[in-house]
């Protein structure tokens, strides 16, 4: 079983540029959505859509400075470090590494879809906040071992040591 899942690990890191891929076509789209919407005469009360159109079709097509900066932010290390995660020898270790490159991968969407929340914040409120807990959320997912680092390290003791043995 350790092969099927060491074949997959490989494929699994291959769709993170495609999601960047996809992340830059749709914050084209929405750039082009942001200018018709500002310019449209007929629907003058749509300029904050606009605004917030705009503001999230520039933050998709700088995804990976934006996941840079939040991780430098609260974890102090870029998300090209966190992605590039391998585990120390044990005999679980490659499902160690499968798992953590499928949280980073849920991650790099949760951050794409937070941005999106975000961008339909003028017709409901409340997506204000789902957008923020997805696009911090999405951040912790992709730097998952960092985080579980910090975790052991402020409670100490078995947790700390168990969390070490796992991850490394």
């Amino acid at each position: 079983m350790d092969n099927y899942v060491a074949n997959v690990i490989p494929h699994l890191q291959q769709w993170w540029p495609v999601l960047i891929t996809l992340a830059y076509l749709v914050g084209l789209v929405f750039a082009v959505v942001s200018g018709v919407q500002a310019v449209n005469q007929k629907h003058r009360f749509n300029r904050a859509t606009a605004v917030w159109t705009f503001w999230a079709a520039v933050l998709l097509l700088n995804l990976p400075a934006l996941m840079d900066s939040l991780a430098l932010t609260v974890f102090n290390q870029t998300s090209e470090q966190s992605l590039s995660y391998t585990p120390p020898a044990s005999p679980g270790s490659v499902y160690i590494q499968f798992a953590v490159y499928g949280i980073a991968t849920v991650g790099v969407i949760g951050i794409a879809r937070g941005i999106c929340l975000l961008r339909d914040t003028p017709g409901q409120a409340m997506n204000f906040s789902r957008g923020i807990v997805h696009l911090f959320g999405g951040i912790i997912a992709v730097n998952l071992v960092t985080f579980l680092r910090g975790i052991g390290a402020t409670i100490g003791g078995d947790v700390q040591t168990y969390i070490a043995k796992i991850i490394g």
